[in-house]
């Protein structure tokens, strides 16, 4: 088995260079854009800025040859404020949700991708980094994300903070997605996705093309909700993962 994963990975690495140079591509491209709107600090620009990663991460998804299939789309409402959460087992988990969701949206990611050349600029002037593993930090981003929800921001967060790289569906829920939507009274929108951890493992070098299912699901109204309600929340939006995630794993696990 070990010898047939190490042939996959040979055979797709050329595939994996290009998609590689695509990403640097774009990003060339958005740079000095991105740069100069931030030095700008012209709040319509920066407001319309959000809106810049969408179309670009759908052309990136176009040019690796992913297609993405999405269900119940009538449950998209780019003008309303949400929350968004989604399982997460791949990294291009991010870029998945970049291309679906249309609102004015923030993304929360770690703290790490900060020191990525170029990247890491970007996402630092749009988005929320947390160090996961510091309870200070994790207090910190709350924090900000409750600042950034005042400007009518939406947010992007994936509540198992890091890849699920298990075959379970789905490993343990951290609240503050599910507490600042509550906090706040947004609705919370919970996006399934399939098949992306194959597509991109977390660990290894292949990307390769296919199809990803995107399921969105009919927003959770928390408006009557208090904190005492959080981890019903929690299993209602596990819930309905689980009942997409069925549709295409039938044993209940992850690759089979």
């Amino acid at each position: 088995m070990r010898t047939r994963q190490i042939l996959e990975q040979i055979a797709w690495l050329p595939w994996t260079l290009w998609c590689g140079l695509v990403f640097a591509l774009v990003l060339a491209v958005a740079f000095p854009i991105m740069v100069i709107i931030v030095l700008s600090k012209n709040e319509r620009w920066l407001y319309w800025a959000h809106f810049v990663p969408h179309y670009l991460s759908r052309f990136v998804l176009w040019m690796w040859g992913i297609r993405l299939v999405e269900h119940h789309r009538e449950y998209a409402e780019p003008k309303r404020q949400m929350i968004f959460i989604s399982n997460h087992t791949s990294y291009l988990d991010a870029i998945v949700a970049s291309a679906v969701i249309p609102n004015f949206s923030k993304f929360l990611g770690k703290a790490e991708i900060l020191k990525w050349p170029v990247l890491g600029y970007i996402l630092k002037h749009l988005y929320v980094a947390v160090q996961r593993d510091d309870e200070e930090d994790r207090q910190r981003s709350m924090h900000e994300m409750r600042e950034k929800l005042k400007t009518g921001a939406s947010f992007f967060i994936c509540p198992e903070g890091t890849c699920n790289t298990t075959r379970e569906f789905l490993t343990y829920f951290h609240p503050g997605a599910f507490r600042l939507a509550i906090e706040h009274g947004l609705p919370l929108v919970p996006l399934t996705f399939v098949n992306t951890g194959k597509l991109f493992p977390r660990y290894g070098l292949m990307i390769r093309p296919g199809t990803v299912h995107v399921y969105w699901h009919r927003p959770i109204e928390t408006s009557s909700m208090t904190t005492d309600d959080l981890e019903k929340l929690k299993e209602m939006s596990q819930a309905v993962m689980r009942e997409h995630l069925l549709k295409h794993y039938p044993s209940g696990k992850y690759g089979e």
